[in-house]
């Protein structure tokens, strides 16, 4: 799958939200990618932030963020059950 061919259904902080979505989509048979974003390891010209600024102050239920992706074709379909097993 591509990119391009692909929308997010879920874009969150929670681990745990992110393992209920993805077995909801295996559990379903909807095929899905995701990724992770480690804010606090970003490199830049001067290294990682956390490198240059050490981890005080940081959130740290914010340092990754997950985002889940499906095929358009299986956007709609997902997005309900993403919504109905994240809003029980």
């Amino acid at each position: 799958m591509f990119l391009f061919n692909m929308e997010s259904v879920y874009i969150g902080y929670s681990l745990q939200e992110l393992s209920k979505v993805r077995d909801i989509l295996k559990r379903e048979g909807i095929k899905y990618s995701y990724k992770v974003v480690n804010h606090s390891g970003q490199w830049s010209r001067l290294g990682t932030r956390r490198s240059r600024f050490g981890s005080f102050g940081m959130n740290m239920n914010y340092e990754k963020q997950y985002a889940v992706y499906v095929h358009k074709k299986d956007l709609e379909k997902a997005k309900n059950l993403v919504n109905s097993v994240l809003h029980q």
